[in-house]
């Protein structure tokens, strides 16, 4: 099917030589062909190893993880610039790789020139990329400068104008690796908005970025590398929550412990953290009374059950509501809604409180956390509990407003409906 990538026992190995003299070398090689002997021996680089990735036509998924964990690698494997050591690369359809924008650009002739061959070596006519000149110019905003040599551009303009070329190449795949940081905040706008349409067209996107709040907000999914293998899948919002956590600590492991208590680390699948404080249950009350099923408009609190193992002053608690198909609803935690820590110990509960539930009927899942400001986790619970919301009447989306129906005249007759009745 078109736009569809998939990876199977995918790993990738830079071989490296042994290291040895130039004469003893070239002595091993006349006498008893120890050269041809040293090559083999050389030990390799595992920079991806055993990576099955799936991704669906149309679906955005995101790249994350350190310097070094393969990323980029997986990208140049999907876009077919490095061949697998061993497993499959299968992509169905066109693919543009936004990697090394402009790398294809000569610098002693006209940009105008560059376009039209680096048009054709994306899989363009001639024809095809003239008649997308004039809007490639426009949106790498170079004006005349379009019939310059390239190597008069300034760094902006050959990244500009590498980006234009690219997106205009109509790919059934797109591969963007971190080339949305290198420009101007007004590119950047372009870029994103020309991105977006580009996903509504049913394009596949697959992105490696360090930015994850722009993983959360563009993709649908997020894999998580380390050490050139997965470590975690899932949503972009909680995969990137769990690999902020994994920074902070990293970070936190570098500070001497000042408790000498041993603290228990969590590795369940969809719950991580180092337990310092450990989540005991999470449940949805309406009317004071504990519910898995709560009407659409009512009062709703969330209650988050905890025990503290080592005391903690850094601390907050926070939610993420999704639809059970994935869909990111919305998410909040008590440092951005202002609260300062005190000092968490023993066992307790903290309670979020919804005047209105505001939400269409449908099944939703709650992630909860307890975590510090910097991202590092106590306890990140992932699909914590579920609730269904009910109505009346269906709706599409997930946003259910009170609201009523006015009009001039006698268009409708009746009193009408609120949502909630």
């Amino acid at each position: 099917m078109r736009g569809s990538v998939q990876l199977d026992g995918v790993r990738k190995v830079y071989r490296r030589l042994a290291m040895r003299g130039r004469l003893q070398s070239l002595k091993g090689a006349l006498l008893h062909g120890d050269l041809v002997r040293g090559l083999k021996a050389g030990q390799g680089f595992v920079a991806v190893d055993d990576v099955n990735l799936s991704v669906a036509p149309g679906e955005a998924v995101a790249l994350i993880g350190p310097n070094g964990s393969g990323k980029s690698t997986l990208l140049k494997l999907i876009s077919g610039i490095l061949k697998p050591t061993s497993g499959t690369v299968e992509v169905d359809g066109r693919v543009t790789a936004l990697i090394e924008l402009g790398a294809g650009f000569h610098p002693e002739i006209t940009g105008r020139e560059n376009v039209l061959i680096n048009g054709m070596l994306l899989g363009l006519s001639k024809t095809e990329v003239e008649a997308k000149l004039d809007e490639i110019v426009r949106f790498a905003d170079i004006g005349d400068f379009i019939d310059q040599p390239v190597k008069t551009y300034s760094s902006g303009m050959f990244v500009r104008l590498g980006f234009a070329v690219s997106v205009a190449a109509d790919p059934d795949v797109l591969l963007i690796d971190e080339v949305l940081a290198v420009g101007d905040a007004a590119f950047t706008r372009r870029s994103l908005d020309r991105i977006a349409r580009m996903r509504r067209e049913g394009v596949t996107l697959i992105i490696v970025s360090h930015d994850l709040d722009l993983v959360a907000h563009l993709a649908d999914r997020a894999v998580y590398l380390k050490r050139g293998r997965v470590v975690a899948e899932g949503l972009a919002d909680t995969t990137a929550a769990r690999y902020r956590s994994d920074v902070a600590g990293d970070e936190a492991a570098e500070v001497p412990a000042t408790a000498a208590a041993p603290v228990r680390v969590r590795e369940e699948g969809k719950r991580w953290g180092n337990g310092d404080v450990e989540i005991l249950d999470v449940f949805v009350s309406s009317g004071g009374v504990r519910m898995r099923v709560v009407p659409s408009g009512s009062d709703c609190t969330v209650h988050i059950a905890y025990r503290v193992n080592r005391p903690v002053a850094d601390f907050g608690f926070g939610l993420a509501w999704h639809r059970a198909d994935g869909t990111s609803v919305g998410g909040h935690n008590t440092f951005l809604d202002g609260l300062e820590p005190g000092r968490l110990d023993g066992r307790g509960e903290v309670r979020c409180r919804y005047p209105r539930l505001e939400l269409a009927p449908g099944d939703y899942v709650l992630d909860a956390a307890i975590h510090a400001r910097e991202g590092l986790a106590y306890d990140y619970w992932c699909e914590a509990t579920r609730i269904r919301v009910t109505a009346p009447v269906e709706w599409p989306g997930v946003w259910a407003p009170d609201h009523r129906w006015e009009s001039d005249g006698t268009v409708f007759s009746g009193e009408g409906r609120t949502s909630r009745e």
